[in-house]
């Protein structure tokens, strides 16, 4: 078992600081290949080689982060800086690369080369095979039985059909209440209804073969009464009666047994639980496995009410300020924490919802979308880094500051995730394993994964709007997939080729 520093064991503030900066400093230059693949350098980094937290502990964070609004995988490592009494220091190369090609591309103009179309088509196709990659992997396990199966069809159908900005929370609210009812209430009446038809038929068994039994019992007592009795034909006669006796005191002990089963499983349960208890008592106050965290829940609650505010501030300015082509940086901000306080699920779940306010709002095209989400598969860091070029473009085709609306676009869509991480740690103990909040969630990761293929298909529609060939689009889909997936290619290995592979079409069919 990994120990872990208590509070008088750990080096001074200004060491962990540094510790701090060092460590995330070097993670923010080679966490590339998205946020499955962060989750694991976290984990070798943290966990195996620095050692600050238990294994246990890695995993309930990463759960939280799961459970939240916004980037897991940026989240969980704001959560293991705050276990080391600091804050997340490093540079986020990813954004600042995102930035200077958001201001550079938002200049472009709407006659972009053929040349160049046919490289962003390369890049944007091999982008769509790593959301299906991203898709396959996402569904082995938020899709592991019928209803969730069934909850991504319908997700995945609606987003792929309609594009009203309410849909896609909607959809996710509305799978988690889905799953919430079938776990609560209609899966224990099913699995009792069926508990009790087996038991019926095991009953009907039982009643045969005593019938059975009973037959031959009576055939025995005739032929008793005809023949000479002796000792052996006695024990023949007894031997029918010795089975109707035990086969009526099985069917008496039927419900007891079952009952003394269920007994014994939760008298197991609360000796594992009283065993729990003890080992927390144990090592009280000073327990080695205590989480670091200091602040109390009074202090949680206001984090939670700062989130709640500016989500509402958010709404209302999205109500009351008129939609325009032209993005604003109120209407920016207000666009980019709203989208940051209701996606789950992590980067690639976030693409349609981010097209819908950006696009369909005229802030920017097709094109230069494309072109931002094939750069950003390339980079390290979170997916949600795709807010700073997309906050540049909006605000250069605005005539105002790119950089001012990057800024303003990353930390609208990266602050409510984090804020909430801060608000939820002093009371994820007392509910981390309540049983509502497993059955909403599992509803509602079933509608992102449903978003998630929708985002493939409607990606993959819009490279072949510009022109080429829409057969050789999905070969290079198919040749990024395969790749990355299976023949591990890093991404960004990915991304280049797949431009390679757009200018050998312009090559080919366009000269």
């Amino acid at each position: 078992m990994t120990t872990l520093h208590s509070p008088s064991h750990l080096p001074p503030l200004k060491d962990r600081l540094k510790e701090i900066f060092s460590t995330f400093f070097k993670l923010g230059y080679t966490t590339f290949g998205g946020p499955a693949a962060h989750i694991g350098i976290l984990y070798g980094e943290i966990v195996e080689k620095r050692k600050w937290i238990a294994s246990e502990q890695f995993t309930e964070l990463f759960a939280i982060c799961q459970a939240l609004p916004g980037p897991a995988s940026t989240e969980l490592a704001y959560s293991l800086a705050l276990v080391r009494s600091g804050f997340l220091a490093s540079v986020a190369p990813g954004a600042i690369v995102m930035t200077v090609a958001g201001i550079l591309i938002g200049d472009v103009s709407e006659t972009i080369p053929l040349w160049a179309t046919r490289l962003e088509q390369g890049l944007a196709a091999a982008a769509v095979g790593l959301v299906a990659l991203a898709a396959y992997k996402m569904s082995t396990t938020l899709a592991t039985d019928k209803l969730t199966r069934i909850l991504a069809l319908i997700s995945g159908g609606a987003s792929a059909l309609y594009t009203a900005p309410w849909l896609l929370p909607v959809l996710m609210i509305a799978g988690g209440l889905t799953s919430w009812i079938f776990d609560a209430y209609l899966f224990p009446l099913s699995n009792g209804w069926k508990e009790k038809r087996a038991h019926r038929k095991a009953q009907g068994e039982l009643d045969g073969k005593k019938d059975d039994l009973e037959q031959g019992h009576v055939t025995n007592k005739e032929a008793e009464a005809t023949a000479s009795a002796s000792t052996e034909d006695h024990s023949e006669v007894d031997a029918p009666v010795t089975i109707i006796q035990s086969a009526n005191a099985d069917a008496e002990k039927t419900p007891s047994v079952l009952g003394s089963i269920r007994s014994r499983n939760k008298a197991e349960v609360a000796t594992l639980d009283g065993v729990k208890g003890d080992l927390a008592q144990e090592f009280e106050p000073e327990s080695q496995y205590r989480p670091l965290f200091t602040y109390s829940k009074k202090l949680g609650f206001f984090f939670f009410l700062v989130f709640l505010a500016l989500l509402v501030a958010s709404i209302l300015v999205r109500a009351l300020v008129p939609e325009s082509t032209t993005a604003s940086y109120g209407h920016l901000t207000a666009t980019f924490y709203f989208t940051g306080s209701i996606i789950f699920g992590g980067g690639p779940v976030i693409i349609p919802l981010l097209r819908t306010y950006t696009v369909d709002s005229g802030w920017m095209n097709d094109k230069q979308f494309l072109v931002g989400l094939a750069l950003i598969q390339s980079l390290p860091g979170p997916n949600f880094n795709f807010a700073c070029f997309l906050g540049a473009v909006s605000m250069v085709r605005a005539n105002q500051s790119g950089v001012v609306g990057a800024i303003l676009g990353y930390l609208a869509i990266f602050f409510p995730g984090l804020i909430l991480k801060n608000a939820i740690i002093p009371f994820w103990q007392s509910v981390r394993e309540h049983k509502s909040v497993k059955m909403v969630f599992r509803g509602v990761n079933a509608c992102a994964l449903g978003l998630v293929f929708s985002a493939t298909w409607l990606l993959f529609d819009q490279t072949n709007g510009f022109g080429g060939s829409s057969g050789y689009h999905s070969v290079i889909a198919s040749a990024a997939f395969v790749a990355n997936g299976y023949l591990d290619f890093p991404a960004p290995l990915v991304i280049i080729l797949g431009g390679a592979m757009g200018a050998i079409e312009y090559a080919v069919a366009d000269l």
